[in-house]
């Protein structure tokens, strides 16, 4: 049981703070189901989670790019970091003079835990692997990642191919590093996907796009 100066927090509260967590629409009727206490019970410790502020509120996840279709722009809302081309080139270049070759590896890794928590909220969601797949495009522009799409998938063996428009806010002299951290979110999110281990490589790459094809038939991810 953990304790702080306003309330006690037990078991039950820890299971029906993480089912608001996955989602906070949920009803006390599902998170009771989840939690195995009746609705009532979930509505009373809601109540006093709320009241001793463990519960601070309740937030959206928005599709950004569905809003614009819409012509409303959020973006004075939102907790980004924007940067000029000048801002970035600046930023890229104090990044490679520190680090030099080992920034391509921050990248991927920094690209593959982004990819992770994208492909986490799309695994179990769908019955079919390609559906899920299909899905992805959509929250990785959310990210950052302009343009992409699934371009073939053969679910018997796991094998497909990504496209990916190349970014234009970034100089073309950081295209390689830039690439390293595309492949790093698209390996996360489809081990995410697949729960399983996953390899991405470059196979084409041309004045407006480049192509990855992935293999996710390597085992067990841990």
């Amino acid at each position: 049981m953990l304790t702080n100066t306003k309330c006690e927090i037990d078991e039950v509260d820890l299971k029906i703070i993480q089912a608001l967590m996955k989602n906070a629409r949920a009803d006390f009727k599902d998170i009771a189901s989840l939690v195995g206490v009746s609705d009532r019970t979930v509505a009373r410790r809601i109540e006093r989670l709320e009241a001793c502020g463990v519960i601070k509120g309740y937030y959206v996840d928005l599709d950004h790019s569905l809003l614009l279709q819409s012509g409303i722009d959020l973006s004075e809302y939102d907790e980004y970091v924007r940067l000029s081309r000048a801002e970035w080139e600046e930023l890229w270049n104090a990044l490679g003079k520190i680090m030099g070759a080992g920034l391509s590896v921050l990248l991927f890794h920094a690209g593959r835990a982004v990819g992770l928590e994208v492909g986490s909220k799309l695994r179990g969601r769908y019955r079919d692997l390609e559906a899920a797949l299909n899905m992805l495009p959509s929250l990785l522009r959310d990210r950052g990642c302009k343009e992409c799409r699934l371009v073939d998938f053969d679910q018997t063996i796991c094998v497909g191919r990504f496209e990916f428009a190349k970014q234009t806010i970034m100089p073309s002299k950081h295209n390689v590093v830039l690439f390293e951290w595309l492949r790093g979110i698209l390996q996360g999110a489809l081990e995410a996907i697949t729960g399983k281990k996953v390899e991405v490589a470059e196979e084409s790459s041309s004045s407006n796009s480049v192509t990855y094809r992935f293999s996710c038939n390597g085992g067990e991810r841990k």
